[in-house]
């Protein structure tokens, strides 16, 4: 029995060397590759080349349940012949997990009754200074207990893999249950979190983000605390908090280490558009234009080319090029952002505020501009410019006014001083009256 336990020990110690190497559980790949196949604006000899591949990814990891989920969701026909073959793999492999899990526990159990026994023997080399062999000792003391916790570990990540969420989750928690390590709870975390950007569970992902926080400040390592800031900053991308997720993304860039997650590529990728959309322009010179890293990946170009229009749409925003600037947007809008699916809900979004931005960084130096001369600058019409000053005008966006007859913007730049001293002045009298207030009632 000590044995076998001792091997089952050597057995978890090697399985722990490579869980350093983080699995691609689920596969985020498979998530991205499933939007594009039923993007309605994907190209149609595109999608049915995406369509295969995703067919190959489900066969390949007998994703049968999420199969399922995707002919439910979408109404297309199920292959009933394939779905039942995916089930019985499930069904098989599930089978061997359990009787995995019931061999474990009876090993335990057995274990437990010699506990007392291996303590005796603990107390015996203690007394007899043969402290050498005590670390032997306390492998096989913990042995039990982590092959229960492997067991129970392979099926989570099985069910994670096949893409059955609600039984993943169930199946996490009893494997959190059953682990002691710090260190390990968070990398269990780590799983649940990327199951919700899988899925796009803002509930399961915000809740277990801040679980994450919470083990991180009883005692997580900094590995794992830099991996918490690729995880919060692609789900704070996700719900549009882009100053967030470019903040950690910043700090993510010199250590990344989170591939299951996202290549470096990508991560340059979302570093870029998020702090062009969230940095002034000190904070962007500083911690973009300058950084190594990132212009290491921008000079590169990436696979495929794929960073080269990421690099013009920085040095155009920085480098006040307007007309060339509304191009890049126009064609990273068109073939990126619409096509990434934490992007897409925000496409829309992003590129009105980032012409926003465009707008206040031009005008900001001026008291008065020529309507014509800036439709130049950014190689639009003047119809179009007027249209687009006029809805921001009206929301309150930009503080200039048009005068139509002279074809000039006059532009009224805010008083922040004014105004902050205003706004304490009226605070600082609101409190002054509710204190007199308070002293008539104490006085009274």
């Amino acid at each position: 029995m000590t044995d076998k336990i001792i091997g089952s020990t050597k057995q978890q110690h090697s399985d722990d060397v490579e869980r350093e190497v983080i699995l691609k559980i689920p596969n985020l790949d498979i998530a991205q590759l499933r939007f594009l196949v039923f993007h309605p604006d994907i190209d149609p000899k595109v999608k049915q080349e995406n369509s295969a591949k995703l067919l190959e990814l489900i066969k390949e990891n007998e994703m049968g349940p999420y199969y399922k989920l995707i002919c439910a969701e979408t109404g297309t026909a199920m292959d009933e012949a394939l779905f039942e073959d995916l089930k019985k793999a499930n069904e098989k492999r599930l089978k061997e997990m359990d009787d995995e899990i019931a061999d474990a526990e009876q090993n335990l159990g057995t274990f437990n009754d010699l506990l007392n026994s291996v303590q005796l023997l603990c107390e015996i080399i203690v007394a007899n200074e043969l402290s050498t062999y005590l670390p032997s000792l306390l492998i096989v003391l913990f042995a039990g207990e982590s092959e229960v916790r492997q067991a129970y570990l392979r099926k989570s990540e099985y069910f994670c893999k096949i893409g059955d969420k609600d039984a993943a989750v169930s199946s996490f928690r009893q494997t959190y249950e059953k682990t002691v390590g710090i260190g390990y709870r968070i990398d269990l975390i780590f799983n649940l979190i990327r199951l919700g950007l899988f899925f796009l569970d803002h509930q399961l992902i915000n809740a277990n983000i801040a679980k994450a926080k919470d083990l991180m400040e009883q005692g997580g390592d900094w590995e794992r605390k830099n991996r918490l800031r690729s995880y919060e900053g692609l789900y704070k991308m996700s719900i549009r908090e882009m100053k967030g997720a470019a903040a950690l993304f910043l700090e993510a860039v010199p250590t990344f280490g989170s591939y299951e997650l996202m290549t470096y590529e990508q991560l340059v990728f979302y570093t870029v558009i998020s702090a062009v959309y969230a940095l002034e322009r000190p904070d962007l010179r500083a911690k973009v234009i300058r950084c190594n890293e990132i212009q290491e990946q921008l000079s590169g170009g990436g696979e495929n080319s794929d960073l080269v229009p990421v690099k013009q749409y920085l040095e155009a925003f920085y480098g006040c090029r307007y007309d060339e600037l509304f191009l890049v947007l126009a064609k990273l809008e068109s073939e990126r952002l619409k096509f990434d699916r934490y992007l897409a809900p925000h496409y829309n979004f992003y590129s009105r505020m980032m012409r926003l931005k465009a707008y206040q960084q031009f005008l900001t130096p001026y008291k008065t501009v020529r309507l014509d001369m800036m439709a130049k600058d950014f190689g639009v019409s003047k119809e179009f410019i007027d249209k687009e000053l006029h809805r921001l005008i009206a929301a309150g966006q930009l503080h200039c006014k048009i005068d139509a007859v002279r074809g000039i913007i006059i532009m009224n730049h805010p008083d922040t001083k004014n105004h902050l001293y205003r706004s304490v002045i009226k605070d600082g009298d609101i409190l002054l009256n509710r204190i007199q207030k308070l002293a008539r009632v104490i006085n009274a």
